[in-house]
Formats: C-alpha cells, sequence, structure tokens
C-alpha cells in the first residue's frame, strides 16, 4: 500500500497497521473521524459524588465547543441498577452512552479529546474498560489525562472549595506548584474518575485527577461550586480561555437550595433530639426494624469500609433511607468519607 501524507493513519504508524488495528476495534469503537490532532489530552469523567466530576467536564466541553468524535460501545460493561422516573412514569431502561468529543485548538492552547460516561461500569468489569479507554487515547496519540473527582470534607458551605491534585507520576509534582492546588495525603480515589488515571499510570501514560471539596451532606446533591473550582484550575493548566459566568450563575443558585439543608443539619447537631430520652434509649425506627435487616445494614457497613468505593456507600444509604432510619446512622455513615479522604 503507497503512503498517502493526508492519511492520518499513515502519519501515526502506516496504513497497513492501521486498517489492521482498526478491524480489531471496530466492534466496539466508531469514530467519525481520525483528525490529526497537536499533542491532544484527554479529559474524561463520570458520574459521581456532588456530580462534580461529569458537570466540571460537561461544562468544558461545551465551552470549547467540541465535536462528536465517536462512541466506545460495550453493553457488557453496564447494567441498569434502577429505574428512572419522568411525568410521573418510569422508563424503559436506557443504554449507557459512551461518547467521545473532540476539540481542536486554532491557537496555543493544547487539543482536547473529551470523554463523557453516561454511568459507572459493573462492578469488576471497570479495570477492563479503563484500559479500553486507554487503548482509544493512545491510538489518537494523547499523551496525558486528566479526570475530576470530589473530595468530602468538613468544609463549610460559604467556603471556598479546596482543589487537590493527584498526579500518576511523581516528576509531575513540581509542575503543579505552578498552580493554585492541594496535594492529597495516603487515601484512595473511588470509581473510574480515580481508577483511569491509575490504569494510565500501568501504560506508562501521565495522569492527573483533581479533586473538588465538597460539604459531607452534599455528597447526594449537586455541587457545581466545586466544579467551578476545578475547571479555573485545569483551564490554566492547558492554557484555554473559557467563560466561567454560566457555570458561577448556576452555582450561585444551587447554592441558595442547599443554604436551608446547610442551616438544618447545623441546629440538629446543635441541639440533639432529648424527647422521651428517659423512658428509652432506642430509635423509635429501631424498633420497627427487623434483626435480619439490622444484620445487612452492619454487613454493608462493613463492605463500605472494607472496599472504600462510592457503590457500596450508596447501596448503603439506599438500605437505610428505605427503612427511615438513615438519622440514626448517619454520623457513623459521614465517618465513612472521612476515612476514604476522596472518594470520587
Amino acid at each position: 500500500m503507497d503512503f498517502d501524507s493526508s492519511c492520518f493513519g499513515c502519519r501515526l504508524f502506516s496504513c497497513k497497521h492501521i486498517i489492521k488495528k482498526v478491524a480489531v476495534l471496530k466492534d466496539w469503537l466508531k469514530l467519525n473521524q481520525l483528525p490529526k490532532l497537536n499533542n491532544p489530552v484527554l479529559i474524561a469523567a463520570w458520574p459521581g459524588m456532588g456530580k462534580v466530576a461529569f458537570t466540571a467536564v460537561a461544562y468544558y466541553k461545551k465551552q470549547l465547543h467540541a465535536q462528536v468524535l465517536g462512541d466506545i460501545k460495550g453493553p457488557e460493561f453496564f447494567a441498569p441498577t434502577g429505574s428512572v422516573v419522568r411525568k410521573q412514569v418510569v422508563r424503559a431502561p436506557e443504554p449507557a452512552e459512551n461518547r467521545l468529543y473532540v476539540y481542536q485548538s486554532k491557537d496555543s492552547g493544547r487539543d482536547v479529546v473529551f470523554f463523557l460516561g453516561s454511568v459507572q461500569p459493573v462492578p469488576h468489569m471497570e479495570y477492563i474498560f479503563a484500559h479500553r479507554i486507554i487503548d482509544v487515547a493512545e491510538k489518537l496519540g494523547v499523551s496525558r489525562i486528566y479526570t475530576t473527582a470530589a473530595a468530602p470534607s468538613d468544609m463549610q458551605l460559604k467556603d471556598t472549595p479546596r482543589v487537590f491534585a493527584v498526579p500518576n507520576n511523581s516528576d509531575i509534582l513540581k509542575e503543579l506548584l505552578n498552580h493554585e492546588v492541594y496535594f492529597m495525603g495516603d487515601g484512595s480515589i473511588a470509581g473510574m474518575n480515580g481508577l483511569l488515571v491509575s490504569v494510565a499510570r500501568e501504560r506508562d501514560m501521565d495522569g492527573i485527577c483533581l479533586l473538588g471539596e465538597i460539604p459531607f451532606f452534599t455528597v447526594q446533591i449537586e455541587y457545581p461550586k466545586a466544579s467551578l473550582q476545578i475547571i479555573q484550575v485545569l483551564s490554566k493548566m492547558l492554557g484555554h480561555s473559557i467563560d466561567f459566568v454560566d457555570l458561577e450563575m448556576y452555582a450561585e443558585e444551587k447554592q441558595k437550595d442547599i443554604e436551608p439543608l446547610a442551616h438544618l443539619l447545623s441546629r440538629e447537631r446543635a441541639e440533639p433530639d432529648t424527647h422521651d430520652m428517659g423512658s428509652s434509649m432506642i430509635s423509635p425506627h429501631e424498633e420497627k426494624v427487623p434483626k435480619s435487616v439490622k444484620a445487612r445494614i452492619e454487613k454493608l457497613f462493613r463492605q463500605a469500609e472494607s472496599d472504600r468505593a462510592y457503590k457500596s456507600k450508596m447501596r448503603l444509604k439506599e438500605e437505610l433511607d428505605n427503612w427511615g432510619v438513615f438519622q440514626d446512622y448517619e454520623d457513623r455513615f459521614l465517618d465513612l468519607f472521612k476515612k476514604s479522604q476522596g472518594d470520587s
């Protein structure tokens, strides 16, 4: 096969080699084009606590007007775990969306490949799926991967969230000193937002996870204030000019929605309920919970403490909510996030 200077494949390897690779990948990778990219980076995100990661990357992608590049297929990696209700009606399960976008800079900024996954892969399949994404990144010439996540803490709602930077290579630490970031101690970053950076290291690719600080009680509430801080840092790292106005306004609206909850929680902790404490030390909720359920709750706590996974915590939270006993276990539940220091 003759060399074609206009062919992206020829510029990287050889057309014959690329055709062979695409034949292997075509069952799960659909790309609309193979663009010539200038030292691109990959920015990836999945849903997680506070919706911090997904909100940050989706907004960044929108502001750069990135175009759809293609999709990664893999129904074996995903399975519905609940139902979606719209207009008072339960909808049929929707397939997971794993979409790639591309932004080609017209100035000195870096080209960017974005990946947005609508749901996390099923347990025990995350590692394989992370390698699949790295495969695509390599084919597109990506030199570094960025992910984002949430870092629950005891911060006050009025505080500006800190951004923690966790690289997968100690050589990057010196580079990060030039940015307004903090560094994490020992801990873990659960979920795909953490795992992808770890797998990138395994594949000799640089990676950084940027974690936005959120209050403990917002783990299940969208907290765009942290997303805003993340992309302010990330855009400086990559040399992109981003308009933050829309996200700033959205963060302010959400902040107003959250303030009553923050006030309620602070009041409850300052004024513990002592009603009828003398007659019984057992919560009325606990009286109606069967012993088998209490045993299951304890088992879920042990699982969440051992694997520190976001999914384990959420399964525990659902069980507590189903039996109306979350308040009885609230402090213990929040302690799970203090121990993990940076779940995604």
